[in-house]
C-alpha cells in the first residue's frame, strides 16, 4: 500500500498590525514537461542540493506558466526552516505545520531576524515509493487549491525546500517528506540567495487542512 498526504498554510504580518481540489485539465500545463528540470524529478533518495534545485525548478516553471510570475530565489535560511519543520514532524510522529507544540513561524526565526513586515507560506507533503518523487509531489500540489495558491502567490519572492528521504514515518517505510517554504520580508536582509530558472491559523483554515489530508490518502 502506498500513501500520499498534503497540507498547506499561509500567514502574514504587516507593519503596524498583528497578527477544493481543482480538476486536472486547467493546471496540467503548470507541471514542467518530463526532463525540463533534469532527470532528478522522477528519482528518490536525492541529496539535499539536488532536491532543492529540482523542486525549485518545478516551482518556478509553474510560476512562469501562470501569467509570467517572477521566479522565486532559493534562500539557505528557508531551506533550513523547511528541513527543521520536517525533522520535527518525524521526531514527534505527526504530519503538521505546528509539530511538537511549536508555533508555525518558530522555524523561521533566523530568516525573520530584523524584518519589520513579512509574509510566509508553507506546503508540506509526504509519500511512499513513487508517490514521493519531486514530480509526483509537485503534480499533487498543483492540483490542490491551497497548495497551488501558495506556489502562484505573486507576493512571495523567496523559497526554501525541505526534504527528508527514506524515512520511517507513521508506520510506513520508505517515506519521502517535502516542504516548500514561501516568504517575503522587509527590509530584505543580506542573506545569500540564488536564482533558479525555469499570526496564527484560524479555525476555518485548520478545518480545511484536515479535509485536504483525507482527500489525498491513497491505497
Amino acid at each position: 500500500m502506498r500513501l500520499l498526504l498534503l497540507a498547506s498554510f499561509t500567514c502574514a504580518v504587516l507593519a503596524f498590525a498583528g497578527g477544493a481540489t481543482a480538476s486536472d485539465a486547467p493546471y496540467a500545463a503548470l507541471l514542467a514537461p518530463a526532463g525540463t528540470c533534469g532527470t532528478a524529478d522522477e528519482q528518490l533518495g536525492l541529496d539535499q542540493a539536488a532536491a532543492q534545485l529540482v523542486m525549485a525548478c518545478l516551482t518556478n516553471y509553474a510560476r512562469t506558466q501562470s501569467g509570467g510570475l517572477r521566479p522565486l530565489k532559493l534562500n539557505a535560511k528557508l531551506n533550513d526552516a523547511g528541513n527543521a519543520k520536517l525533522a520535527a514532524d518525524v521526531s514527534c510522529g505527526v504530519f503538521s505545520h505546528e509539530p511538537c507544540g511549536k508555533t508555525f513561524a518558530s522555524v523561521f526565526a533566523a530568516y525573520l531576524q530584523g524584518a519589520t513586515t513579512y509574509r510566509l507560506g508553507e506546503n508540506i507533503a509526504w509519500g511512499t515509493g513513487s508517490l514521493g518523487t519531486p514530480r509526483q509531489i509537485m503534480r499533487e500540489w498543483l492540483h490542490s487549491t491551497g497548495h497551488r495558491e501558495n506556489i502562484l502567490r505573486s507576493a512571495f519572492t523567496e523559497l526554501g525546500i525541505g526534504y527528508l528521504p527514506n524515512q520511517v514515518f507513521q508506520g510506513y517505510t520508505g517515506g519521502s517528506l517535502w516542504s516548500q517554504e514561501f516568504a517575503t520580508r522587509s527590509p530584505v536582509s543580506a542573506a545569500a540567495t540564488s536564482t533558479v530558472a525555469p499570526q496564527r491559523p484560524v479555525a476555518k483554515k485548520k478545518h480545511r487542512v484536515r479535509k485536504r489530508l483525507a482527500q489525498f490518502r491513497r491505497a
